[in-house]
């Protein structure tokens, strides 16, 4: 995976240079497998650190779609806190009140007001990416982290790229791989700005092709089994204590 700096063009305001995530890979990529020692800067994702145990998240929050549901079921009975739904995107994500919590359904603030957390999870992008404009789509992420650091003000946030969908589910409807990584460069100038950590979860589940391999899925959107274990060794093996 190669990381460079580019001009590109946004419709968001003015050009913004960039760190440009380019997803040409080994059919089988993994995070990358050394410490990186350089000083961490907000503005490209996290390099690779020595991997933590699961109970790391026993103090996280987790918000996310259904990709984020099919990681908890792959991880048995984790810990933490995880405010996930099925379709769930960036602009319901702040205006949900069906979270379950405790059997009774919450909205994301009610989850997390007065309660004490070490880092929060943001896993979103591929519902709303097919039909939201990408100002839209930056303003409103931009406004959930505002609101996030309003109720934990002082709770590191993890944002993480878009996991590309197979090849198939591409061809069969929107979004295509193209446009989900860009939207994934749209998260790099939000970290940036925000100051938030950016774990790219995209890379080491993004074949040569720029798609998901199909054996990491079983329906081309949703992770099996082989890819939640890329996926949650990608989070282990990119914190930031």
């Amino acid at each position: 995976m190669s990381r460079s700096g580019r001009v590109l063009p946004l419709t968001l305001g003015l050009a913004l240079t960039l760190t440009t995530l380019t997803y040409a890979a080994p059919a089988r990529p993994r995070c990358l497998p050394d410490v990186v020692p350089a000083p961490f800067v907000y503005d490209r994702p996290l390099p690779a650190s020595p991997a933590v145990s699961v109970d790391w998240f026993d103090d996280a929050v987790v918000i996310g779609d259904s990709r984020a549901q099919g990681l908890r079921e792959y991880m048995g009975d984790p810990g933490g806190l995880w405010l996930t739904q099925m379709g769930l995107n960036i602009r319901t994500a702040r205006t949900s009140s069906a979270f379950l919590v405790n059997g009774r359904q919450v909205s994301i603030a009610q989850a997390l007001e007065g309660g004490s957390w070490g880092k929060i999870y943001l896993t979103l992008g591929v519902n709303e990416a097919a039909w939201m404009e990408e100002e839209t789509f930056y303003r409103e992420y931009a406004a959930l982290i505002d609101d996030l650091r309003q109720i934990q003000p002082h709770v590191p946030i993890y944002l993480q790229t878009i996991i590309p969908v197979t090849l198939s589910r591409a061809a069969a409807r929107a979004p295509d791989n193209d446009l989900l990584a860009h939207h994934s460069q749209l998260l790099v100038r939000l970290a940036r700005e925000k100051r938030v950590y950016l774990v790219d979860t995209a890379a080491p589940l993004t074949g040569s092709n720029g798609a998901l391999p199909s054996d990491y899925s079983a329906d081309g959107l949703h992770l099996s089994d082989e890819g939640n274990k890329v996926w949650l060794d990608c989070l282990r093996t990119h914190t930031m204590e």
